[in-house]
């Protein structure tokens, strides 16, 4: 990733409150980062607000699978991403108890978020976005403004506090903060929607039964030196195998990624963290289920965690405000499918946003909310279906005895198994 540039703010806080935007987009991911590069491209004035400092890393398995490969050949950044390391994968490697199944992929690309999500920035900002990190967002209740002042000018207010650079005397990082219009906003922060602060118009089911995200980075150096399964049933010394390890509590995938490091990706029952003395505690079990030696005394950490995974936002568009990526709902992941939604996403919301945005002012309520009802049915239809095998697959992964069956069925029924593994890596 030596080849990248450093990635900061293009503009203050206090420059970014004094002019109105377009669209403002909360949250640089894998979403947010194509959306703003998608409208940049358009012409338009875009604001890409980001609560953390770049680079920074995200709880992801890290693969592109085949529909987010052809995205992001769409954007022009498949050469970028492969200059920057990131790692072919062509096969599957399962593993539940002693027993292992070896399948074919449709290709991959294992990559860091860090490295990705810097890449869609920096085009982004290389197509006219403007940029602002460390910047906490938040979007007030929305308040139907007077006819007289609906102007060009006017819209959303976007509340934003930001971090700098320097300590004040007390010791403290100095902040700023400012309030940032913008004709409408998109929340792609993940699975919290935090700018939106757990309001009751937007309401949301969360799968508390569901697993959480859990992730670690581990050098392949300090691996190979301590000799951890290098030359065992996992064959590290080959990158492009995606391993999946099935036990009891969860699922751990682990994959070569950019920089020389694996990339440790589980989703784990929280149950299990609460039984056991931490997250190192967890996964050395689940890999003693796999008759796999230990990696906390290796790594021993940090991990880093998500809440719980599956949820739905049940309105994903209202008062000129459109959820998009993580925040729109997701469902326990299995080979790469929330950067694919988030991607996919990305590209539909920015075929329906510009037509809205085209009025010279709000004299035309009625193409945005057309844009918000279109974004919704969208939502809709893509929850009902896309997102429908990574529900069944992780059904099944729950059931050791189910899982045995099925991965000696689809051993019998290749046709069925290539069929499935299309579907689960689109």
């Amino acid at each position: 990733m030596s080849y990248l540039h450093p990635l900061s703010s293009t503009l203050s806080i206090a420059a970014a409150a004094e002019r109105p935007w377009d669209v403002g987009i909360l949250g640089a991911g894998v979403a947010g980062a194509s959306l703003a590069l998608r409208l940049a491209r358009k012409g338009l004035e875009v604001l890409l607000l980001e609560a953390q400092r770049f680079p920074r890393e995200k709880v992801c398995g890290g693969c592109l699978n085949l529909r987010a490969l052809e995205v992001i050949e769409e954007l022009g950044l498949l050469s970028a991403c492969k200059l920057a390391g990131g790692v072919p994968i062509d096969s599957f490697h399962i593993r539940y108890g002693r027993r292992d199944v070896h399948w074919k992929i449709p290709p991959m690309l294992s990559i860091r978020r860090s490295t990705l999500d810097t890449l869609l920035v920096q085009e982004a900002i290389a197509a006219g976005a403007h940029f602002l990190d460390r910047a906490y967002a938040t979007i007030p209740p929305y308040t139907t403004l007077p006819p007289a002042q609906r102007d060009s000018s006017t819209g959303l207010q976007i509340q934003v506090r930001r971090q700098g650079d320097d300590e004040s005397p007390s010791g403290n990082f100095a902040q700023a903060s400012a309030e940032i219009r913008a004709r409408c906003a998109v929340v792609a922060s993940g699975l919290t929607r935090s700018p939106l602060s757990e309001r009751k118009e937007w309401p949301a089911e969360i799968d508390t039964r569901g697993r959480i995200g859990i992730q670690q980075l581990i050098s392949a150096n300090v691996l190979e030196h301590h000799r951890w399964c290098w030359s065992s049933e996992l064959c590290l010394e080959s990158p492009s195998n995606l391993r999946m390890l099935i036990g009891r509590e969860g699922y751990l995938g682990i994959s070569r990624t950019d920089g020389e490091y694996f990339d440790f990706a589980a989703a784990i029952h929280p149950g299990a963290l609460r039984r056991r003395s931490g997250i190192s505690a967890v996964i050395d079990e689940l890999l003693a289920s796999c008759d796999l030696p230990g990696i906390a005394s290796i790594a021993p950490g940090p991990w880093a965690s998500t809440p719980y995974l599956t949820r739905r936002s049940l309105l994903v568009a209202t008062n000129r405000t459109f959820l998009l990526g993580d925040s729109l709902g997701y469902i326990e992941p299995f080979t790469g499918e929330g950067m694919s939604w988030g991607l996919t996403g990305a590209r539909e919301l920015a075929t329906i946003l510009p037509a809205a945005l085209r009025s010279s002012a709000f004299n035309e309520p009625c193409l945005m909310e057309n844009a918000e009802m279109m974004w919704n049915r969208w939502a809709r239809q893509q929850q009902s279906k896309q997102r429908s095998i990574c529900r069944w697959v992780s059904r099944q992964v729950r059931h050791p005895v189910r899982t045995t069956w099925l991965l000696t069925g689809l051993d019998y029924l290749p046709a069925i198994r290539n069929m499935l593994l299309k579907k689960a890596t689109q």
